[in-house]
This record gives C-alpha cells, structure tokens and sequence, in this order.
C-alpha cells in the first residue's frame, strides 16, 4: 500500500474525506501508530475504508481525543472491532458506548467473536456500563454485536465476516503467553486480515508460523507490531522482525513502536519503513 496523503490536524470532516477517497479502493489510515507507553506518538489505533464504509479497529483510551483532532466523532463509523483488553486499545469503549446510548440514541455495530464478547463486557465493561438509571444494561443494549463465523480452530483460530463490502479474517495472536511459548494463550487478542490483502496483527510477541497459518497468498501489506527494545516478552522486537525473510520485511510496515524510533532506519533493514499517524493508505 502506498501513501496518498497526509491528513493535517484541524481537518474538517476528517471521515468523509476517508470515506471519498475509499471509493476507489481499500483506504487505511492510522489515527495512532504507538505503543501503550509512547508520548509521542498516540496508541494504535486503525480506520479501514471501503466503497464509503468505515471500521474503526481499537478504541484506546485517547482514540476519541485524536479522532476529534480531525474532525471525526467517536460515533460516526459504520462499524468497530477490538483486538484484545488492554486499555490502549479498549479504553474509549464505555464512551463510545455510553455516548452513542444516552446522546446518539443510536447502537454502534461491533464485530466481536462470542468467546471474547463475554470476555470484554465481564471483565472489562460491566463495571462502568452496566448500571442505569432504571436497572441494568447488558451489552446488547448498548451494542450490535456482530459474531463473525469461525473457519478454524487449529492451529489458529480463524473466524471470518464480511461487513458493508469489507472482508475480514480474524486471527489468534498470541501477545501474553500463558504456556510458556506461542502454541496458545488463554488471554483473548487477534488481528486482521483485510480483504484478504492487508495484515493487522495489533499486538503480538514474535511468532513466525503466524504467517503459515493465515492465508498469506494476496497479501500485499503487512502492519505488524514492533517493540524497539530488548528484551521482548509480549511484543516482537525488532530484532527479532528482522530475521525474517526478505519477502515478508519487504512488505512490512511496523506499529505500535515506541518513542526512540528515530534511532532506526526500517528501510535500511528491508522494511518498508515506521507506519505513519494519519497518512492515508491506498
């Protein structure tokens, strides 16, 4: 993917623009490119666009703030999709959820696995969600959950859906291993693969048969997690991303890196280089 502009702070109606422009092709834009420590740089966060659709992956806890940088509302996507608990990727849910209840009057689309919706709303949500001013809320009064259908269950869970023209595969990463090596994790996280040509994989340690078990064929992009320094436990590192191969480097555009990346040079080491915040993707 190839970037076609930039989006400047202080733009107007940031989304409809994303949305103009996604009508001739697949568009992503990074409102966040960061990690969870990063000042520089706000947590990763991803807007996919099609034909005029959007998606918003990841809601962080500072996700509504950025968007707002450029003129987009934390309510206005089509539909949304988290990858895994942690505050910088869910902490601005009870807003969206919470505003689009009480000020929108309206239910935002979320794409959720039904493991991980009971996951998300018990030990994330409920607490800040759940009570009203006449009883409680479940999630389902707050949401449209959209269970996606599941492909595969090994080696990798695989669930699969198609939203507004927008094909998604999701995928079990495993980010915090809880068997001590990367055969699994009980702790839920996933990334994406976009119509069928684009890889997200949000946050994930180093796990190369990642790219055997997901359909890699026409894949063109490759937006991967990358922590900048060692040791790496939770994220892969990049050190470690550079061990493999010219053809995956070669496609790789790194995320979630933290605040020293100007001491590195991605396209020196076959990368294709840092994803940048809000350069629009096409």
């Amino acid at each position: 993917m190839n970037v076609i502009q930039t989006m400047a702070a202080g733009t107007p109606d940031g989304l409809q623009r994303l949305r103009e422009t996604s009508q001739s092709g697949l568009t992503l834009c990074f409102p966040g490119v960061g990690s969870a420590f990063a000042r520089q740089n706000d947590p990763t966060s991803l807007i996919v666009a099609k034909k005029g659709v959007t998606l918003l992956v990841d809601v962080g806890t500072t996700i509504p703030r950025v968007l707002s940088s450029r003129g987009i509302g934390i309510g206005e996507f089509d539909y949304y999709h988290v990858t895994h608990s942690h505050a910088d990727h869910i902490g601005g849910l009870e807003e969206l959820l919470l505003y689009s209840h009480y000020v929108l009057n309206k239910s935002p689309r979320i794409i959720l696995p039904q493991e991980y919706k009971e996951t998300l709303w018990n030990h994330s949500l409920r607490g800040g969600c759940e009570h009203r001013e006449n009883g409680t809320f479940q999630f389902e009064d707050l949401a449209e959950i959209i269970i996606p259908e599941q492909i595969a269950e090994s080696p990798r869970g695989l669930y699969e859906v198609e939203v507004g023209g927008i094909g998604l595969t999701i995928f079990r990463t495993v980010h915090i291993p809880t068997e001590g090596d990367n055969s699994g994790s009980k702790f839920w996280s996933t990334g994406l693969l976009i119509d069928g040509r684009v890889m997200f994989t949000a946050d994930t340690r180093f796990d190369p048969l990642l790219f055997e078990h997901v359909p890699m064929d026409n894949v063109d992009a490759i937006f991967h997690d990358c922590q900048l320094y060692e040791p790496s436990v939770v994220h892969a590192s990049y050190e470690q991303l550079k061990t493999l191969d010219d053809g995956l480097r070669g496609k790789m555009h790194l995320t979630h890196y933290g605040d020293t990346f100007l001491k590195f040079d991605p396209s020196s080491d076959g990368f294709v280089g840092f994803a940048q915040p809000w350069a629009i993707y096409q």
